[in-house]
């Protein structure tokens, strides 16, 4: 009888462990492979470098787990984060503005268009996928008349810090990535309006009911959303010393599956942050393992439905306890 007890109490800790670290413990798992397999890997060197490589993504996927979060969806952010860094590069190097100017006047275009998705949704009834896949045609069309596809060279060091800059050993982005999961948690957790979010997403009935304002609830997480996308898009742009037409191209399937990959529904960023860096380190275990570009894109293809899968395994094994 002891016995039984005694293991029934070790699966109840397991599945709490499972429960409680979800996507952590992919990165464990992969950390321990790459251990044995390259002496590269377990450096703060490429731990610095993967945080670096993963910051825009993870900047966006904080703006994506909120409209998903609400029971919505954005295929257009990556054109979004395109189309703000390439108006930030026309007006500091085609028009001569200064770089808060120009960031602000980007990032601004960022929430109107996020705000466009989010009214288009929510009063027109449109389905969030093809209003927001319309949308990305549409900014993907401005981005080409503005720029003439040409990338736009040339921009001022000042502006080049955000991307490039480096805090003693700490990369400029990386400092600003956690910044973003701070505000967003603490958003998503203690304000009113993370908490509308969550409600909406789960029963966007009952919170009608309730008394939340559901339609400005909707459309204040696309324009969340846009703010967070084109801030995305000003440090891509930083990075690459340029504006870029075809530079986001996939950023919204990469936040996308960051947010399914961390099991954000759970109502947490720091979530959304374990999916983005289960991405950035696979990325980085293949490449050192020196796998073809080629393979790398299946193999990823592979590793999101799979981690999709094992958060839909822990969650049920989490329900199974809680009866």
């Amino acid at each position: 009888m002891s016995e039984k007890k005694s293991s029934k109490g070790i699966k109840d800790i397991a599945y709490t462990l499972l429960d409680k670290l979800g996507s952590w413990l992919l990165i464990v798992v992969i950390a321990i492979i790459m251990t044995f397999s390259s002496d590269k890997f377990l450096t703060s060197a490429n731990f610095i470098n993967v945080l670096r490589q993963v910051a825009v993504v993870l900047i966006a996927a904080i703006g994506i787990s909120f409209v998903i979060l609400g029971g919505g969806f954005d295929l257009s952010t990556g054109m979004n984060a395109t189309f703000a860094g390439c108006n930030a590069a026309l007006l500091m190097k085609n028009l001569g503005w200064s770089v808060p100017a120009a960031i602000l006047a980007a990032v601004f275009i960022g929430v109107v268009l996020g705000t466009l998705n989010g009214l288009v949704v929510t009063y027109l009834k449109v389905p969030p996928f093809i209003a927001t896949l319309g949308m990305q045609y549409i900014i993907q069309g401005l981005i080409f008349i503005t720029t003439n596809s040409m990338p736009i060279n040339g921009l001022p060091e000042s502006f080049n810090v955000f991307g490039r800059g480096y805090v003693g050993v700490i990369p400029v982005p990386v400092i600003i990535m956690l910044i973003f999961v701070a505000i967003g948690q603490v958003i998503l957790k203690y304000t009113k309006f993370g908490r509308s979010v969550i409600a909406v997403g789960e029963n966007e009935t009952a919170a009608k009911l309730s008394g939340l304002n559901v339609n400005i609830t909707k459309v204040a997480m696309y324009s969340f959303c846009g703010f967070c996308v084109a801030c995305a898009g000003i440090v891509l742009a930083s990075r690459m010393s340029s504006g870029q037409p075809s530079s986001g191209g996939d950023m919204a399937l990469q936040g996308i599956a960051a947010v399914y990959i961390g099991g954000t529904f759970k109502g947490s960023i720091i979530n959304t942050m374990a999916g983005t860096l289960v991405w950035g380190f696979m990325n980085n275990a293949l490449n050192l393992l020196n796998v073809d570009a080629y393979w790398q894109k299946v193999v990823l293809g592979i590793i999101i439905i799979a981690a999709v899968l094992f958060d839909t395994f822990r969650a049920n094994l989490a329900a199974k306890q809680k009866k």
